[in-house]
């Protein structure tokens, strides 16, 4: 399929040429990459958002989690109860300071509650790739500060999540309450409290709030918007040809 169009530009006369094949192929390229572009904004705002909303959380007095009335991201609380020990659990694949190690998870009972509230207690550094480091068990009352760690983000794994689960205690890529409820058949609140660095019973507590700052979101996005225009002129530039004095008579 042929569709020329003159036009004049610096009084020179160019021919476009539609190429129906050219172009589907860098039409499919440009809104690839301005939709990228558009996602690196949205992810830009949302973290803005998520060090805004842990900055006023974190000067925040905790709560009884008996007064959570709505889980908020970052929300401090301070609660009391037991841990099960026996239930501990460990997500694989924590670096700390270039380390390779696990967060370690426990279960609170809290009184009178039939919900269990999974505390992170922090990284533990891998011993061996064939052996699990062996804590220490708590049997003592703990009363507990921390703040809440909403689990339903997204985070992409590769197969499945818990590849023994007949093994105690599991081993995790990511937390996924809905399967570990079902495998500890045990109800668990909706989200996880990380542990308050100056608490006790605890591991290495270096939070990570954002992996990736939101000034690099928006270099991204940057980067994205240039590659939709430098294509788009590409294009251009691929499919006029100018036309030569003799030609254009």
């Amino acid at each position: 399929m042929k569709n020329f169009q003159q036009f004049r530009f610096f009084n020179q006369t160019y021919l476009f040429k539609f190429k129906i094949g050219f172009t589907l192929f860098c039409a499919f390229f440009l809104i690839l990459f301005f939709l990228l572009g558009i996602w690196q904004l949205h992810r830009y705002h949302f973290k803005q958002v998520l060090l805004s909303t842990y900055q006023h959380e974190s000067t925040a007095e905790p709560k009884p989690l008996s007064q959570v009335l709505a889980t908020t991201q970052f929300q401090r609380v301070v609660v009391k109860g037991h841990y099960l020990n026996q239930l501990t659990m460990f997500i694989q694949n924590r670096f700390y300071k270039n380390q390779p190690g696990y967060e370690v998870l426990t279960p609170l009972k809290i009184p009178g509650e039939k919900k269990l509230l999974l505390i992170n207690r922090g990284w533990v550094g891998e011993v061996s790739e064939k052996q699990l480091p062996v804590i220490a068990k708590v049997t003592d009352e703990q009363k507990i500060t921390g703040y809440i760690k909403l689990a339903n983000e997204y985070q992409f794994i590769l197969g499945k999540n818990i590849l023994q689960p007949n093994q105690s205690p599991l081993v995790m890529q990511k937390v996924d309450l809905e399967e570990i409820s079902q495998l500890t058949h045990q109800e668990f609140y909706p989200f996880i409290l990380r542990l308050n660095p100056t608490d006790k019973n605890g591991f290495v507590r270096d939070w990570t709030v954002a992996t990736v700052e939101p000034g690099r979101h928006l270099g991204y996005a940057v980067q994205w918007f240039l590659m939709t225009l430098v294509l788009f002129i590409a294009y251009f530039c691929f499919c006029i040809e100018r036309v030569k004095s003799s030609d254009s008579k």
